[in-house]
This record gives C-alpha cells, sequence and structure tokens, in this order.
C-alpha cells in the first residue's frame, strides 16, 4: 500500500479530500506527472497546428488527437486523485460498512485499518514487478449517511493515477449501497446453478 503517513481521518471527511503527510518520493512523483503529461499534451496541439486537416493526414490527426486527450485526462485523474467522491445511502451504517467488506472479501481485497469511520480496501496491481507487491488501495470514510472514497495507486516506477478502476469502483458501490440491494447466491456447480434455475 502506498504510504499514507498521519492520515488525518475529521479533516479529510471535512474538506472532503485526503488530508496527510506526503513523502518527499511522493512529491516529486506527482511534479514529474504533471510536467512530462503537460508537456505531451502542449507538444500534441503544437504538432496539430502543424498538420493539415486533410484525408491524407487523417491518422496522424486522431493519433495527436487522442495524445492530447489522454494527456488531460490523466492530469485531471491525477488533480483530483485526493478528492473524495460521495455516495449517499440510505441503509443503517453499520449495514453499509458491513457490505463493503463483503464487497472487499469477494474481489479479494486485502482489507485494513477497519475502524468507525474508515476501511482501506487492497488489491494488487504492477503484474509484473520484480517480487515486489504493489497495490491499488480504496479508501473509504462514513460521513452519516454517506461514503466518501477515494482511489490511490502505486507502482513500481511512478504512483500513476488510477484511470479506469474509479468510474468500475463508483458503479459497484452504488450499487451495494442501495435498499434493494440483494447478495447474489453461490453457485459453486453446475447442478447447484440447475437446481437454482428451476
Amino acid at each position: 500500500m502506498r504510504s499514507i503517513k498521519n492520515l488525518r481521518i475529521t479533516e479529510s471527511i471535512q474538506t472532503e479530500k485526503l488530508v496527510f503527510e506526503e513523502s518527499s518520493y511522493d512529491k516529486f512523483d506527482t511534479i514529474s506527472i504533471y510536467f512530462g503529461f503537460s508537456a505531451l499534451a502542449g507538444a500534441s496541439l503544437l504538432l496539430l497546428k502543424e498538420v493539415d486537416f486533410s484525408f491524407n493526414n487523417s491518422f496522424e490527426c486522431a493519433i495527436l488527437i487522442s495524445l492530447f486527450i489522454c494527456s488531460v485526462y490523466v492530469l485531471y485523474c491525477k488533480y483530483t486523485e485526493k478528492h473524495l467522491k460521495e455516495i449517499k445511502f440510505e441503509i443503517p451504517k453499520e449495514e453499509a460498512k458491513s457490505r463493503i467488506i463483503e464487497y472487499g472479501k469477494k474481489h479479494h481485497h486485502r482489507i485494513s485499518k477497519i475502524s468507525g469511520n474508515l476501511i482501506f480496501l487492497n488489491e494488487p496491481t504492477d503484474l509484473y514487478s520484480l517480487g515486489k507487491d504493489y497495490e491499488q488501495t480504496t479508501i473509504v470514510f462514513f460521513k452519516n449517511n454517506a461514503i466518501l472514497y477515494t482511489l490511490i495507486k502505486e507502482g513500481s516506477r511512478s504512483n500513476f493515477p488510477v484511470l479506469i478502476s474509479q468510474h468500475l469502483t463508483k458503479k459497484d458501490f452504488k450499487k451495494i449501497l442501495h435498499p434493494d440491494y440483494i447478495e447474489p447466491i453461490k453457485r459453486t456447480t453446475y447442478f447447484n446453478s440447475f437446481f437454482h434455475g428451476l
């Protein structure tokens, strides 16, 4: 898990933003990502100005536009990485907490920091890292009838922002925190599945 030193739980909930002491590596990593992808976005815009928009150059234009959009999206994800997203629920807080813990177990997350207002769901990332386990962490705070959450990632070379799984996680959380949600029946064998289908 990425080092989150002296996480201030109450302040994070009040400001709806992760408040903790960042290491010098994390600060350097953030500056590097901002610099690298700002340069890539700027370069793709400059090159777009030089290209004539015609059918012959459509492939070049598509690549440059894609590079620009991807760079801006990475910058946006890095900028909002510590901002907590809110999902409201109508079920009791303890029920919401147990549903999120069950969700973590179901998806084979390593669950840690379980307290009154905080849960960490850690999942492996960087499959090709040599012997070192890196993780993507979903940090979930509880605030009255809502959760505040964000996803942060650690990596072998860079703590690259989470790009896609944040949207999938939001969809999953909304689903499991809905009052009408029912945990699916586990079907372990073909026969079990067949008889449940009747």
